[in-house]
């Protein structure tokens, strides 16, 4: 029977999540000189994952992710899938057998196929005003594109430039606020932040922590070696 795993931050963190640089997984701390990852949107299963393969981890977390047994969930194999998918395939190339034999019909034409150039897809600029509810201008207000590492952040006046391609992804996000996803379709984009009513979200050294059943067990198990 596996321990259950809890985690903790035990000692918060004052710095700005969103003044820390983006990088994989997270951001870098230029105060501690770490790598803050962002939990807030992993599932149980990930966090295990990570906290069993590496101590001394600093995280961004959400309150409800904290002291808690950590739920770990398995991946039952599906046989009927696998089955089902088999017959598929070998009903598949009975067909293509058959229709191999058939004799092809050809027919002479004078039209020619021509290549059409791909159309180079040229980057715009995207301009706009990101604000709180109340209409203030909300400075330092992370703009990124999704799924990358380029973006950049709103000025004192709330305004924000960023060079992005139609159909690209851009978050809009700040501590203490939802983070706001828009395609982009045209170039100028203002928005509107709402700020997080619920969810406490903290940073800090994350420790790993057995579950008073966890401890009981591994004391059991220490008396009989």
């Amino acid at each position: 029977m596996k321990s259950k795993i809890q985690i903790t931050i035990p000692e918060p963190c004052q710095e700005g999540w969103q003044s820390m640089t983006p990088v994989e997984k997270g951001r870098f701390c230029a105060s501690c000189q770490k790598t803050v990852l962002d939990f807030t949107h992993l599932s149980d299963n990930e966090i295990i994952n990570l906290v069993s393969k590496k101590d001394n981890l600093c995280g961004r977390i959400k309150a409800s992710q904290l002291n808690r047994n950590l739920i770990e969930t398995k991946k039952t194999s599906n046989y009927f899938g696998y089955f089902a998918t088999s017959v598929l395939a070998f009903l598949g190339l009975g067909t293509e057998t058959i229709v191999a034999q058939e004799k092809p019909i050809t027919e002479q034409t004078d039209l020619k196929y021509i290549s059409k150039p791909t159309k180079s897809v040229d980057k715009i600029t995207v301009t706009g005003v990101v604000t709180d509810s109340l209409g203030t201008p909300m400075s330092g207000t992370s703009v990124v594109i999704k799924d990358t590492f380029e973006g950049t952040q709103t000025d004192e006046k709330g305004a924000y430039s960023i060079k992005v391609n139609l159909g690209d992804t851009l978050e809009f996000a700040y501590l203490g606020y939802e983070t706001t996803s828009i395609i982009v379709s045209s170039n100028i984009i203002n928005v509107q932040l709402v700020s997080e009513k619920i969810e406490i979200i903290m940073i800090g050294g994350i420790t790993k922590r057995r579950s008073f059943l966890g401890r009981t067990f591994l004391k059991i198990g220490n008396w009989f070696r």
